[in-house]
Protein backbone atom coordinates (compact mmCIF):
# COMPACT_ATOMS: atom_id res chain seq x y z
CA UNK A 1 0.00 0.00 0.00
CA UNK A 2 1.63 3.50 -0.67
CA UNK A 3 1.12 6.19 1.19
CA UNK A 4 1.83 9.87 0.75
CA UNK A 5 1.90 11.65 4.14
CA UNK A 6 1.76 15.50 3.42
CA UNK A 7 3.13 18.11 5.97
CA UNK A 8 5.02 21.50 5.72
CA UNK A 9 9.00 20.66 6.46
CA UNK A 10 10.80 17.65 7.54
CA UNK A 11 11.06 17.73 11.30
CA UNK A 12 13.73 15.88 13.35
CA UNK A 13 11.01 14.61 15.97
CA UNK A 14 9.05 13.50 13.71
CA UNK A 15 11.64 11.24 11.73
CA UNK A 16 11.48 8.66 14.35
CA UNK A 17 7.87 7.96 13.99
CA UNK A 18 7.99 8.42 9.88
CA UNK A 19 10.42 5.60 10.38
CA UNK A 20 8.12 3.52 12.17
CA UNK A 21 5.53 3.46 9.53
CA UNK A 22 7.78 3.52 6.74
CA UNK A 23 9.12 -0.09 8.41
CA UNK A 24 5.02 -1.42 8.55
CA UNK A 25 4.68 -4.61 6.36
CA UNK A 26 3.01 -3.96 2.83
CA UNK A 27 3.41 -0.38 3.04
CA UNK A 28 5.84 2.58 1.11
CA UNK A 29 5.75 5.69 2.89
CA UNK A 30 6.19 8.89 1.15
CA UNK A 31 6.79 12.14 2.81
CA UNK A 32 5.68 15.08 0.66
CA UNK A 33 6.91 18.31 2.40
CA UNK A 34 6.41 21.92 0.96
CA UNK A 35 10.17 23.14 2.69
CA UNK A 36 13.31 22.78 3.69
CA UNK A 37 12.96 24.28 6.72
CA UNK A 38 11.14 28.05 7.45
CA UNK A 39 12.42 31.43 9.01
CA UNK A 40 12.17 30.93 12.32
CA UNK A 41 13.49 26.91 12.63
CA UNK A 42 17.23 26.17 11.97
CA UNK A 43 17.20 22.73 12.09
CA UNK A 44 19.59 20.23 10.24
CA UNK A 45 17.65 16.91 9.63
CA UNK A 46 19.08 13.48 9.22
CA UNK A 47 16.70 11.98 6.71
CA UNK A 48 17.98 8.62 7.05
CA UNK A 49 16.41 6.18 4.64
CA UNK A 50 13.47 7.79 4.69
CA UNK A 51 11.60 8.55 1.14
CA UNK A 52 11.24 12.57 1.01
CA UNK A 53 9.93 14.80 -1.71
CA UNK A 54 10.00 18.34 -1.65
CA UNK A 55 7.00 19.20 -3.65
CA UNK A 56 7.25 22.93 -5.32
CA UNK A 57 4.84 26.07 -4.31
CA UNK A 58 5.87 29.12 -2.46
CA UNK A 59 4.99 30.17 0.96
CA UNK A 60 3.80 33.77 2.53
CA UNK A 61 4.25 34.77 5.96
CA UNK A 62 1.38 36.13 7.71
CA UNK A 63 0.44 37.51 11.58
CA UNK A 64 -2.18 35.86 13.04
CA UNK A 65 -3.82 37.27 15.82
CA UNK A 66 -5.42 34.84 19.02
CA UNK A 67 -9.07 35.58 19.51
CA UNK A 68 -10.48 35.15 23.21
CA UNK A 69 -8.45 34.41 26.18
CA UNK A 70 -5.23 33.75 24.18
CA UNK A 71 -3.76 37.64 23.95
CA UNK A 72 -1.00 36.90 21.83
CA UNK A 73 -0.28 37.55 18.11
CA UNK A 74 2.36 35.62 16.08
CA UNK A 75 3.95 34.74 12.92
CA UNK A 76 3.65 31.86 10.76
CA UNK A 77 4.08 30.55 6.99
CA UNK A 78 0.93 29.70 4.55
CA UNK A 79 2.31 27.44 2.28
CA UNK A 80 0.60 26.96 -0.85
CA UNK A 81 1.79 23.57 -2.28
CA UNK A 82 1.07 24.24 -6.21
CA UNK A 83 3.17 21.34 -7.45
CA UNK A 84 1.58 18.96 -4.96
CA UNK A 85 -1.17 17.43 -7.74
CA UNK A 86 1.82 16.38 -9.89
CA UNK A 87 3.32 14.79 -7.10
CA UNK A 88 0.65 12.92 -5.97
CA UNK A 89 -0.09 12.03 -9.80
CA UNK A 90 3.79 10.43 -9.96
CA UNK A 91 3.31 8.40 -6.65
CA UNK A 92 -0.40 7.60 -7.13
CA UNK A 93 -0.82 6.74 -3.17
CA UNK A 94 -3.34 4.52 -1.71
CA UNK A 95 -4.13 6.81 1.18
CA UNK A 96 -3.38 10.37 1.94
CA UNK A 97 -2.69 11.78 5.19
CA UNK A 98 -2.32 15.29 5.08
CA UNK A 99 -1.30 17.29 7.92
CA UNK A 100 -3.54 20.66 9.16
CA UNK A 101 -6.38 22.50 7.97
CA UNK A 102 -5.11 24.85 4.85
CA UNK A 103 -4.06 25.08 1.38
CA UNK A 104 -2.07 21.80 1.61
CA UNK A 105 -5.29 19.60 3.12
CA UNK A 106 -7.39 21.49 0.10
CA UNK A 107 -5.19 20.17 -2.43
CA UNK A 108 -5.17 16.87 -0.92
CA UNK A 109 -9.05 16.70 -0.91
CA UNK A 110 -9.65 17.58 -4.61
CA UNK A 111 -7.05 14.69 -5.34
CA UNK A 112 -8.87 12.27 -3.20
CA UNK A 113 -11.93 13.42 -4.75
CA UNK A 114 -10.92 12.92 -8.21
CA UNK A 115 -9.45 9.76 -7.91
CA UNK A 116 -11.56 8.00 -5.54
CA UNK A 117 -8.38 7.95 -2.61
CA UNK A 118 -8.94 7.66 0.95
CA UNK A 119 -7.93 10.41 2.94
CA UNK A 120 -6.94 10.89 6.18
CA UNK A 121 -6.37 14.39 8.06
CA UNK A 122 -3.79 15.03 10.85
CA UNK A 123 -5.17 17.93 12.69
CA UNK A 124 -4.83 19.14 16.23
CA UNK A 125 -5.19 22.03 18.64
CA UNK A 126 -5.24 23.39 21.83
CA UNK A 127 -9.03 23.96 23.33
CA UNK A 128 -7.70 27.68 23.51
CA UNK A 129 -6.24 27.70 19.83
CA UNK A 130 -9.51 26.20 18.69
CA UNK A 131 -12.06 28.81 20.58
CA UNK A 132 -10.15 31.15 18.97
CA UNK A 133 -11.24 30.71 15.39
CA UNK A 134 -13.80 32.79 13.50
CA UNK A 135 -16.76 31.92 12.04
CA UNK A 136 -15.44 31.10 8.60
CA UNK A 137 -12.44 29.34 9.89
CA UNK A 138 -14.54 27.35 11.72
CA UNK A 139 -16.91 26.42 8.58
CA UNK A 140 -13.41 26.13 6.46
CA UNK A 141 -12.37 23.23 9.24
CA UNK A 142 -15.77 21.46 9.34
CA UNK A 143 -15.33 21.18 5.74
CA UNK A 144 -12.64 19.75 5.94
CA UNK A 145 -12.94 17.49 8.23
CA UNK A 146 -16.59 16.19 7.10
CA UNK A 147 -14.57 14.71 4.08
CA UNK A 148 -11.69 12.65 5.58
CA UNK A 149 -12.65 9.00 6.27
CA UNK A 150 -10.06 9.44 9.38
CA UNK A 151 -8.72 12.17 11.59
CA UNK A 152 -6.15 11.97 13.26
CA UNK A 153 -6.12 14.27 16.44
CA UNK A 154 -2.87 14.31 19.52
CA UNK A 155 -4.38 14.00 22.69
CA UNK A 156 -7.55 14.62 25.28
CA UNK A 157 -7.70 18.88 23.88
CA UNK A 158 -7.34 17.58 20.24
CA UNK A 159 -10.33 14.82 20.89
CA UNK A 160 -12.39 17.67 22.36
CA UNK A 161 -11.73 20.11 19.58
CA UNK A 162 -12.30 17.90 16.77
CA UNK A 163 -15.65 16.37 18.47
CA UNK A 164 -16.98 20.01 18.65
CA UNK A 165 -16.50 20.28 14.78
CA UNK A 166 -18.76 17.64 13.80
CA UNK A 167 -16.23 14.72 13.52
CA UNK A 168 -17.54 11.21 14.70
CA UNK A 169 -15.92 10.04 17.51
CA UNK A 170 -15.47 6.22 15.76
CA UNK A 171 -13.13 8.32 12.95
CA UNK A 172 -11.09 10.03 15.69
CA UNK A 173 -7.71 8.46 16.12
CA UNK A 174 -5.85 9.39 18.98
CA UNK A 175 -2.06 10.00 18.10
CA UNK A 176 -0.34 11.90 21.00
CA UNK A 177 2.83 14.00 20.22
CA UNK A 178 5.84 11.86 20.76
CA UNK A 179 9.73 12.82 21.52
CA UNK A 180 12.44 10.43 20.18
CA UNK A 181 12.21 9.49 23.92
CA UNK A 182 15.18 6.75 24.16
CA UNK A 183 17.51 9.58 22.50
CA UNK A 184 16.56 11.72 25.40
CA UNK A 185 17.14 9.68 27.87
CA UNK A 186 20.17 8.37 26.39
CA UNK A 187 21.55 12.17 26.21
CA UNK A 188 20.53 12.80 29.89
CA UNK A 189 22.31 9.79 31.42
CA UNK A 190 25.47 10.73 29.36
CA UNK A 191 25.70 14.62 31.46
CA UNK A 192 27.28 15.24 34.50
CA UNK A 193 24.99 17.11 35.81
CA UNK A 194 27.34 18.68 39.13
CA UNK A 195 29.77 19.70 36.36
CA UNK A 196 26.99 21.19 34.30
CA UNK A 197 25.65 23.52 37.24
CA UNK A 198 29.14 24.34 38.12
CA UNK A 199 29.51 25.45 34.03
CA UNK A 200 26.41 27.23 34.21
CA UNK A 201 27.16 29.35 37.45
CA UNK A 202 30.36 30.26 35.72
CA UNK A 203 29.01 31.37 32.80
CA UNK A 204 25.42 32.63 33.78
CA UNK A 205 25.47 33.02 37.55
CA UNK A 206 23.18 30.62 38.12
CA UNK A 207 22.32 29.61 41.54
CA UNK A 208 21.56 26.42 43.53
CA UNK A 209 18.59 25.16 41.58
CA UNK A 210 17.54 26.00 38.39
CA UNK A 211 13.78 26.90 36.82
CA UNK A 212 14.21 26.44 33.17
CA UNK A 213 12.32 27.80 30.20
CA UNK A 214 12.76 25.98 26.59
CA UNK A 215 11.57 27.40 23.32
CA UNK A 216 11.02 30.33 21.20
CA UNK A 217 11.09 33.66 22.53
CA UNK A 218 7.55 34.54 21.26
CA UNK A 219 4.25 35.76 23.11
CA UNK A 220 2.27 32.46 22.62
CA UNK A 221 5.02 31.13 25.35
CA UNK A 222 3.74 33.36 28.13
CA UNK A 223 7.33 35.04 28.62
CA UNK A 224 5.68 38.20 29.86
CA UNK A 225 3.30 36.44 32.19
CA UNK A 226 6.19 34.45 33.35
CA UNK A 227 8.49 37.69 34.21
CA UNK A 228 5.78 38.89 35.95
CA UNK A 229 5.08 35.76 38.73
CA UNK A 230 8.48 34.80 38.86
CA UNK A 231 8.83 39.41 39.90
CA UNK A 232 5.49 38.42 43.06
CA UNK A 233 7.72 35.33 44.46
CA UNK A 234 9.00 35.82 47.93
CA UNK A 235 12.48 37.24 48.12
CA UNK A 236 14.06 34.88 49.75
CA UNK A 237 12.80 32.10 47.90
CA UNK A 238 13.89 34.12 44.50
CA UNK A 239 17.56 34.39 46.10
CA UNK A 240 17.89 30.38 46.16
CA UNK A 241 16.51 29.92 42.35
CA UNK A 242 17.65 30.71 38.90
CA UNK A 243 15.17 31.49 36.02
CA UNK A 244 17.26 30.07 33.25
CA UNK A 245 15.55 30.89 29.64
CA UNK A 246 16.96 28.98 26.80
CA UNK A 247 16.00 30.12 23.14
CA UNK A 248 16.25 32.86 21.04
CA UNK A 249 13.52 35.25 19.50
CA UNK A 250 11.80 38.35 19.36
CA UNK A 251 11.08 38.78 23.08
CA UNK A 252 14.95 38.74 23.76
CA UNK A 253 14.94 42.91 24.63
CA UNK A 254 12.51 41.86 27.69
CA UNK A 255 14.55 38.91 29.12
CA UNK A 256 17.21 41.49 28.64
CA UNK A 257 15.03 44.11 30.59
CA UNK A 258 14.44 41.37 33.23
CA UNK A 259 17.48 40.49 34.07
CA UNK A 260 19.32 44.08 34.00
CA UNK A 261 16.69 44.69 36.81
CA UNK A 262 17.55 41.53 38.94
CA UNK A 263 20.02 40.69 40.94
CA UNK A 264 22.78 38.82 39.15
CA UNK A 265 22.04 34.88 38.80
CA UNK A 266 18.28 35.75 38.94
CA UNK A 267 16.95 35.69 35.67
CA UNK A 268 19.61 34.15 33.11
CA UNK A 269 19.68 33.69 28.95
CA UNK A 270 20.98 31.45 26.49
CA UNK A 271 20.41 31.79 23.15
CA UNK A 272 18.49 28.69 21.42
CA UNK A 273 21.34 25.62 21.64
CA UNK A 274 21.08 22.67 18.70
CA UNK A 275 18.72 19.33 19.79
CA UNK A 276 21.46 17.50 21.13
CA UNK A 277 22.89 20.05 23.84
CA UNK A 278 19.96 20.37 25.79
CA UNK A 279 20.11 17.51 27.60
CA UNK A 280 22.54 19.21 29.30
CA UNK A 281 19.99 21.86 30.40
CA UNK A 282 17.73 19.45 31.56
CA UNK A 283 20.06 17.33 33.50
CA UNK A 284 21.23 20.84 35.09
CA UNK A 285 17.68 21.85 36.13
CA UNK A 286 15.39 20.91 38.64
CA UNK A 287 11.66 22.56 36.93
CA UNK A 288 10.29 22.78 33.93
CA UNK A 289 7.79 25.44 33.28
CA UNK A 290 5.65 25.78 30.15
CA UNK A 291 3.88 29.11 30.52
CA UNK A 292 1.66 28.45 26.89
CA UNK A 293 -0.99 30.97 25.94
CA UNK A 294 -2.31 28.06 23.40
CA UNK A 295 0.46 25.63 21.85
CA UNK A 296 -1.01 22.55 20.40
CA UNK A 297 1.03 20.38 21.86
CA UNK A 298 4.49 21.48 24.02
CA UNK A 299 7.03 18.50 22.87
CA UNK A 300 9.36 20.60 25.16
CA UNK A 301 6.91 18.84 27.96
CA UNK A 302 7.49 15.49 26.56
CA UNK A 303 11.44 15.71 26.97
CA UNK A 304 11.59 17.53 30.23
CA UNK A 305 9.33 14.64 31.97
CA UNK A 306 11.90 12.07 29.86
CA UNK A 307 14.80 13.34 31.61
CA UNK A 308 13.35 13.11 34.81
CA UNK A 309 12.04 16.92 35.49
CA UNK A 310 8.77 17.69 36.69
CA UNK A 311 6.78 20.37 34.91
CA UNK A 312 4.94 23.30 35.76
CA UNK A 313 2.62 23.68 32.76
CA UNK A 314 0.19 25.94 31.83
CA UNK A 315 -3.62 24.39 31.81
CA UNK A 316 -3.94 26.34 27.86
CA UNK A 317 -0.98 23.78 26.20
CA UNK A 318 -2.66 21.30 24.02
CA UNK A 319 -0.21 18.34 26.08
CA UNK A 320 -1.51 19.17 29.72
CA UNK A 321 -3.76 17.07 29.75
CA UNK A 322 -1.93 14.05 28.54
CA UNK A 323 1.41 14.41 30.35
CA UNK A 324 1.21 16.77 33.78
CA UNK A 325 -0.96 15.15 36.85
CA UNK A 326 -0.46 17.71 39.48
CA UNK A 327 0.92 15.97 42.44
CA UNK A 328 2.40 13.54 40.80
CA UNK A 329 4.53 15.09 37.89
CA UNK A 330 3.90 18.60 37.75
CA UNK A 331 1.60 21.23 38.18
CA UNK A 332 -1.77 22.93 36.19
CA UNK A 333 -1.87 26.94 36.38
CA UNK A 334 -3.81 29.56 34.33
CA UNK A 335 -0.77 31.83 32.59
CA UNK A 336 -3.86 35.02 32.91
CA UNK A 337 -4.04 34.43 36.40
CA UNK A 338 -0.81 36.28 37.83
CA UNK A 339 -2.21 35.00 41.29
CA UNK A 340 -2.78 31.58 41.09
CA UNK A 341 0.29 31.74 38.39
CA UNK A 342 2.55 32.64 41.45
CA UNK A 343 0.98 30.76 44.19
CA UNK A 344 1.92 27.42 42.01
CA UNK A 345 5.07 28.38 41.17
CA UNK A 346 6.12 29.25 44.28
CA UNK A 347 4.12 25.45 45.62
CA UNK A 348 6.56 23.96 42.75
CA UNK A 349 9.42 25.49 43.84
CA UNK A 350 8.68 24.87 47.77
CA UNK A 351 8.44 20.98 46.87
CA UNK A 352 10.11 18.76 49.01
CA UNK A 353 9.23 15.85 46.49
CA UNK A 354 11.59 15.75 43.80
CA UNK A 355 12.76 12.05 43.82
CA UNK A 356 9.15 11.15 43.61
CA UNK A 357 8.41 13.39 41.16
CA UNK A 358 11.38 12.93 38.85
CA UNK A 359 10.55 9.01 39.05
CA UNK A 360 6.80 10.32 38.17
CA UNK A 361 7.55 12.23 35.19
CA UNK A 362 9.89 9.37 33.77
CA UNK A 363 7.62 6.97 34.32
CA UNK A 364 4.70 9.32 32.08
CA UNK A 365 7.08 9.59 29.89
CA UNK A 366 7.73 6.24 29.20
CA UNK A 367 4.12 5.79 27.79
CA UNK A 368 4.21 8.58 25.29
CA UNK A 369 6.91 7.10 23.01
CA UNK A 370 7.57 7.55 18.74
CA UNK A 371 5.88 4.03 18.65
CA UNK A 372 2.74 5.10 20.56
CA UNK A 373 1.87 8.09 18.19
CA UNK A 374 3.00 5.90 14.47
CA UNK A 375 -0.01 3.43 15.88
CA UNK A 376 -2.47 5.89 16.38
CA UNK A 377 -1.61 7.19 12.56
CA UNK A 378 -1.63 3.80 11.10
CA UNK A 379 -4.48 2.47 12.34
CA UNK A 380 -6.32 6.00 10.92
CA UNK A 381 -5.10 4.44 7.66
CA UNK A 382 -6.01 1.06 7.43
CA UNK A 383 -9.72 2.68 8.89
CA UNK A 384 -9.50 4.90 6.14
CA UNK A 385 -8.31 2.15 3.16
CA UNK A 386 -10.68 -0.08 5.01
CA UNK A 387 -13.97 -1.05 2.43
CA UNK A 388 -16.70 0.88 3.22
CA UNK A 389 -18.71 -2.28 4.46
CA UNK A 390 -15.93 -2.94 7.07
CA UNK A 391 -15.11 0.31 8.10
CA UNK A 392 -19.32 0.44 9.31
CA UNK A 393 -18.08 -2.51 11.12
CA UNK A 394 -15.57 -1.60 12.43
CA UNK A 395 -17.48 1.88 13.40
CA UNK A 396 -20.29 0.25 15.06
CA UNK A 397 -17.84 -2.45 16.71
Amino acid sequence: MRVALLTNILTPYRVPVYEILAATPGWELRVMVNAESEFDRSWQVERGSLDVERVTGFALRRRIRARGRALYHQITTLHIPTGLPAALRRFAPDVVISAELGARTLIALLYARLTGTPLVIWSYHSRVGATGAGPLQRLWRRFLLANAQAVVGMGRQARDVLSGLGVPSERIFDAPNACDHDSVVRAVEGCEPEALRASLQERLGCRERIALVVGRLVPMKGVAPLIQAWEWLPEELRARWTLLFVGSGPLEALLREAEASADRGEIAHTPTVPPDEVAGYYAASDLLVFSSLGDPWGLVVNEALASGLPVLCSRLAGCADDLVRPGENGWHFDPHDPQEFARTLREAMESEDREALRDAARDTAGRFRPERMADGIRRAVQHAAAPPERASALETA
